[in-house]
């Protein structure tokens, strides 16, 4: 009997290296960001099914074989597209090299395109050695992407953790994540970026719409305790950055993990329902919404806010009790229905309301760096991260600083103003942002971490 628990042992063991030593696969770079297909595209070509391609990424699948935007898919490799989660489902299993067989609607007239599914090209960096490895979670291995200093030695390093949006780490591109991830790099520092579970060349994950907070906070600690571990890592100076959502999970990891330093931008200090009044209240006047409309709005919002995030309801459950409420979930919260709530399922949003911030940052023991974006229309008063601050210095006396970016936005981009930050979200020009990213990000974050090395 005590051999066989002992041979268990073994393949356990063995089994749980074997998960770890494995390499993820590339997996084929389908390209297509669709939606729904409207009632009247599918009236005017007698459609019962489809999905409207919204934008084509170059260098794609869809790209070489001839998919473009406006053109309604109707199914590949003869699975039906009714929704936009076949297409993200339908995507995990395509690896280079598969044969793809599409059927769609093209200048008015259907038609059916055959080609083959391409790699995504692996991201480069001049000056950095760009490594792409993997993670354990769960029962399966999460992608991560590590931008390394070719220069020999010991380095600082820091872990990356995004906003709240299921964007794969290969989406970055050129936009600010990636300018700031590699700005870093390019002075000297480790950085690594962790996967989203679902997301990219996972394997055996859960879908990124579906898991909660704390599947997303476990994730972003496999990732750290991976970068703890490369060897070329400096153990006594490893930082977390966190953007927006980010900035929420950072002070959770540091209550488990001894760190250099924590750095927040654009993320919240109160309770979400707190804050979520204060930001609605905020953002539509700037975007030209009446002020009386707006307050009619605010009202019901006040009631629909109560209900999910105190009471604790399901959103149907919201939905059921009054029109003026379902209105408000279908247009604030897009939720037609169903456990998805702005774009997430909703028990995320209600666990992020029951974090206990203030404690979160009052057991941080780390120097902390809390920035806040002039023109940040998602955290709109600096009094957020000022809080944060005094209560980091309250039980840890100069431990955190105070950092104000100007003319920035929310996205990490420079504007002139904050009804100008709001329309360059909206219009989403890549090249805007590419050429309007403030790289004081990087130069005050590399001057702020330099000194908390060399002072504690």
């Amino acid at each position: 009997m005590k051999l066989s628990y002992a041979l268990l042992f073994l393949f356990c063991v063995f089994s749980a290296f074997k998960a770890e030593a494995q390499d993820l696969k590339r997996r084929a770079y389908l390209g297509l960001h669709a939606t729904s297909l409207p009632d009247s595209l599918a009236k005017r070509h007698g459609l019962s099914n489809g999905l409207l391609v919204a934008g084509v990424a170059p260098k794609s699948t869809a790209e070489t074989m001839g998919i473009r935007k406006g053109d309604v898919l109707l199914s590949i490799n003869k699975r039906q597209l009714n929704k936009t989660s076949d297409l993200t489902e339908l995507a995990k299993t395509l690896y280079p090299g598969q044969a793809l067989a599409t059927q769609l609607v093209q200048n008015g007239k259907r038609n059916s395109i055959k080609g083959t599914a391409i790699a995504r090209p692996l991201e480069v960096a001049p000056n950095t050695e760009v490594v792409f490895s993997q993670v354990p979670f769960q029962d399966g291995l999460l992608r991560t992407i590590t931008y390394k200093p070719r220069k020999e030695g010991k380095h600082p390093a820091i872990l990356f953790i995004p906003g709240f949006p299921c964007r794969s780490i290969d989406d970055y591109g050129s936009s600010s994540y990636s300018q700031l991830v590699k700005g870093w790099s390019e002075l000297g520092y480790i950085v690594m970026l962790v996967e989203k579970p679902g997301l990219g060349d996972n394997v055996n994950t859960p879908d990124c719409l579906q898991i909660d907070l704390y599947a997303e906070i476990e994730a972003f600690e496999q990732g750290l305790k991976g970068l703890q571990n490369l060897p070329e890592v400096d153990k006594e100076n490893v930082f977390i950055f966190g953007h927006s959502m980010g900035g929420i999970i950072a002070p959770v990891l540091t209550q488990k993990y001894q760190l250099k330093g924590v750095m927040v931008y654009g993320s919240p200090y109160r309770p979400w329902f707190e804050f979520a009044a204060d930001m609605f209240r905020f953002q539509k006047p700037v975007t030209g919404t009446d002020y009386v409309a707006h307050e009619e709005t605010m009202r019901h919002l006040h009631h629909v806010l109560y209900r999910f995030f105190v009471l604790g309801q399901h959103p149907d459950t919201i939905a059921t009790a009054d029109p003026a409420y379902k209105k408000i979930l279908q247009e604030e919260f897009q939720h037609t229905g169903g456990d998805m709530f702005w774009s997430r399922d909703y028990r995320y949003w209600q666990e992020i309301d029951e974090l206990n911030l203030t404690k979160a940052w009052a057991e941080t023991d780390e120097a902390v760096l809390s920035i806040w974006g002039e023109y940040d229309f998602e955290v709109v008063h600096a009094e957020d991260h000022k809080r944060i601050v005094e209560v980091v210095n309250h039980y840890h006396p100069g431990n955190a600083t105070f950092l104000t970016m100007p003319k920035t936005n929310h996205s990490l981009i420079e504007v002139s103003g904050m009804a100008e930050g709001v329309k360059q979200m909206s219009k989403r020009d890549l090249q805007y942002n590419k050429s309007h990213f403030n790289t004081k990000i990087v130069t005050d974050t590399d001057q702020w971490m330099r000194a908390v090395m060399t002072t504690k």
